[in-house]
């Protein structure tokens, strides 16, 4: 069966995504979408000067970038440019407006989460337990979730 096109417009608003808290006992929760990041180069959203390390990011993920000051800084600036077009709700200007800086941890959620989904979260969240979803709300399911991934 065809994903309709309704079906797909919602997929692309995005979808509830628990981050790490600027507190560890309480998460940040926030609405991510997952943008290309060869869109991002394509339509302008990565500067020109960051090209390089955005390819080496889509290339080889963040061990293949750091390698010296320059690339960290350039690394870091491409980091924000993903979470400027990932985060829905609150926006990136919003925590800018509220002077909140994101974390490096949570830029880092942010950027696995474009790259790969919500299953690349999956190994932070077995260290950190399994968090009640807003979504979700049958207890039962997430005691079998749980069983599940305990048995991995």
């Amino acid at each position: 069966m065809v994903t309709s096109l309704q079906d797909l417009k919602r997929y692309a608003g995005g979808s509830e995504v628990e981050l790490p808290g600027f507190l560890s006992e309480e998460p940040l929760i926030v609405k991510l979408r997952r943008p290309s990041l060869l869109h991002l180069a394509e339509s302008g959203g990565i500067p020109n000067p960051l090209l390089s390390t955005a390819a080496e990011l889509f290339k080889n993920g963040t061990s293949g970038v750091m390698k010296d000051n320059e690339s960290l800084i350039e690394m870091a600036k491409v980091m924000r440019c993903i979470a400027k077009a990932a985060l829905v709700e609150p926006t990136y200007q919003e925590f800018e407006d509220a002077k909140i800086n994101l974390t490096d941890t949570q830029l880092m959620y942010i950027y696995n989460y474009v790259q790969t989904g919500i299953d690349s979260l999956r190994m932070f969240r077995k260290e950190q337990g399994i968090v009640k979803n807003h979504k979700s709300g049958d207890i039962s399911k997430q005691k079998s979730e749980s069983d599940y991934e305990n048995k991995r």
